[in-house]
């Protein structure tokens, strides 16, 4: 088993180093991310209010002026309690399953290419299912029903190394339960 873990770690630090010394932002490369974090908060407790969170898959090309086209899958969870009769409370859970594409535009970035600031406007259209497609909570019909989005996001990404912090803020006009999520994450991104 140790000797499993050992192997495992040098595998790891090798593939660290060669994508330490991959070129960032050079114009027809590559990139692939994986992220997640909170949405609405930071409670990730899904048998409170309001408690959610995200997680993204992204890929993406770097084009001139170190800008980049960009495609995310995204799936976000949040929890919602009612408790209609004040006595009895119950959890709704709504899940939004997600495509976006945007373009991301560098703002600031260090001499050495370690640091840059983006901007991130992307259109985003998915499914929205609002109790695991069931109408009924406990004794109560939920209103609420499930549907496809359309809509977009604007985020703000700090790029440190291959490491990622993300804030953003996602606009779903045609949702059932909320129009803006705010969410808040951190990735790593692998430059091929």
């Amino acid at each position: 088993m140790i000797m499993k873990l050992i192997k495992f770690t040098i595998l790891f630090l090798c593939l660290s180093v060669t994508y330490a010394f991959s070129q960032v932002h050079v114009k027809g490369s590559r990139f692939f991310d994986i992220a997640a974090g909170t949405v609405d908060g930071i409670d990730h407790n899904l048998k409170n209010d309001n408690s959610g969170f995200w997680v993204s898959l992204g890929t993406g090309r770097y084009n001139k002026f170190e800008n980049s086209w960009r495609w995310n899958l995204d799936y976000l969870q949040k929890t919602y309690v009612f408790s209609p009769d004040g006595l009895n409370t119950g959890t709704i859970p709504v899940r939004h399953y997600s495509v976006q594409f945007g373009h991301g535009f560098k703002l600031i970035k260090s001499k050495r290419r370690v640091f840059y600031l983006n901007a991130i406007p992307q259109l985003l259209a998915g499914y929205e299912s609002v109790n695991n497609n069931v109408s009924v909570a406990g004794n109560y019909h939920i209103n609420n029903k499930n549907k496809f989005l359309i809509g977009g996001m604007v985020g703000i990404e700090i790029e440190i190394e291959h490491f990622t912090i993300q804030a953003k803020q996602r606009w779903l006009p045609k949702s059932s339960t909320k129009i803006f999520h705010t969410q808040l994450g951190i990735g790593y991104r692998f430059n091929r």
